[in-house]
C-alpha cells in the first residue's frame, strides 16, 4: 500500500510539471524590450537668445553603423521649418551619445522676435537633430523630412547684448612685444582667458594671460606675445601681417576627446611688424676688431692709417720731382 500510494503522489507531480509546461507554452509571448529612442538636451537650459549652449544626445546609433549624417537645426517658431542650420554634431560614441556646441548668436534672437508676442521677452525655441544623406543638409525655411529629437531651450532676451569689445596698444609692433589690453562690456565677475589665435582659422595656438572682469565687465591687462606671438607670425605667411588674440571663458576650455571649439567671446588684431624673436631690438653686426672700452674708435683708425699712407706717398712724390730737378741740370 505505501508504494502504492508514494506511486500516486509521483504520477500527480508529474502531470502537474506537464501542466505547467503547457500553460507556458499557450501562454502569449511578452513582448521585448523596445529601446529607448534618441533624446537631446540642452546645457544651460536657459538664457539670452544669442548664448552659445551645449546640445548633448543620447540612444543615437554610434557612428559607422549609419550612412547618414546627422545634423543639428535651429527651428521656426511654431513650425517643422528649419531657421539655420546651427553645427554639425560629433561623432556618435559607441554608447549612443555625443555632445556639441551650438552657438544661435544673432539666429537665435531672430528666430525669438518672431516667437514673440506682444513683445514678450521670453518664450521658447526649439532646437532639432536630423538624419540625412544629402550633403548640403536642409536649408533655411525648408521642411525637415527627418525628425529625430528635440530640445527646448527657453530664451530669456528677445535683442542680443552690447557684443565686448577688446582694445590691443600699441595695436602695431615686434612679434613678441608686450601689450597692453583692455575689455569692456564683458560678462561682469567671469574668469576670461585670452589665446593667440592661430592664423587663417579660429583655433588656438596658446594661452596668453587668465583674468577676472569686474562688477561692470572690464579688464586690464599686460600681456607678453613672446616667442608664441613670433611662431604665428611665421605660419602667417606674410599675407595678412595681422596676429588675432581671442578671448573666451576659462570654464569652456576643451577636454581631451571632447569634439567641438566653444565659440569665443571677441577677437582682435595686432599687425605685427617683424617674424622672429628680439628682431626689431638686434643692432647690426659690425666686424670685431678686438678692441677694448678705452680704444679709438674703428674710423678715427682707419682714418689715421690712410693719411699717414697719403703722407707718404705725398713726400715720395716730392722727392721724386726734387730728384729730377737735379739731374737735369
Amino acid at each position: 500500500m505505501m508504494l502504492l500510494s508514494h506511486g500516486r503522489y509521483v504520477l500527480l507531480g508529474m502531470v502537474a510539471a506537464l501542466g505547467v509546461a503547457a500553460g507556458g507554452a499557450l501562454a502569449p509571448p511578452r513582448a521585448a524590450a523596445q529601446p529607448q529612442p534618441p533624446t537631446l538636451s540642452v546645457e544651460p537650459p536657459s538664457g539670452p537668445c544669442d548664448a552659445a549652449v551645449e546640445v548633448t544626445g543620447s540612444g543615437f546609433p554610434p557612428t559607422g553603423e549609419v550612412h547618414e549624417t546627422l545634423r543639428l537645426y535651429l527651428l521656426q517658431p511654431g513650425t517643422a521649418d528649419v531657421s539655420m542650420e546651427i553645427l554639425n554634431p560629433a561623432s556618435v560614441d559607441r554608447d549612443g551619445t555625443f555632445s556639441q556646441w551650438a552657438p544661435l548668436y544673432k539666429r537665435g534672437c531672430e528666430a525669438a522676435t518672431l516667437d514673440s508676442q506682444a513683445e514678450r521677452p521670453t518664450g521658447h525655441l526649439f532646437i532639432a537633430v536630423s538624419s540625412t544623406s544629402e550633403e548640403r543638409g536642409v536649408r533655411p525655411g525648408e521642411r525637415m523630412p527627418n525628425i529625430i529629437a528635440v530640445a527646448e531651450y527657453a530664451y530669456t532676451t528677445t535683442t542680443p547684448p552690447t557684443p565686448p569689445v577688446m582694445v590691443v596698444s600699441p595695436s602695431s609692433g615686434p612679434c613678441d612685444a608686450t601689450l597692453e589690453i583692455t575689455g569692456h562690456d564683458f560678462p561682469a565677475d567671469t574668469a576670461i582667458r585670452l589665446d593667440m589665435g592661430t592664423p587663417k582659422s579660429d583655433g588656438t595656438m596658446g594661452q596668453l594671460a587668465s583674468l577676472t572682469t569686474d562688477s561692470a565687465g572690464r579688464f586690464a591687462a599686460t600681456v607678453s606675445l613672446g616667442a608664441l606671438g613670433c611662431r604665428a607670425a611665421t605660419l602667417d605667411d606674410h599675407y595678412s601681417s595681422q596676429l588675432w588674440i581671442f578671448a573666451d571663458l576659462v570654464e569652456r576650455l576643451i577636454e581631451p576627446g571632447q569634439q567641438g571649439i566653444p565659440p569665443i567671446l571677441t577677437r582682435t588684431p595686432y599687425a605685427y611688424t617683424t617674424t622672429r624673436v628680439g628682431t626689431q631690438a638686434t643692432p647690426a653686426a659690425l666686424p670685431n676688431t678686438g678692441g677694448g672700452p678705452g680704444d679709438p674708435p674703428v674710423a678715427l683708425v682707419w682714418l689715421a692709417i690712410a693719411a699717414a699712407l697719403a703722407g707718404v706717398g705725398l713726400a715720395l712724390v716730392v722727392a721724386s720731382l726734387y730728384r729730377s730737378r737735379r739731374l737735369r741740370s
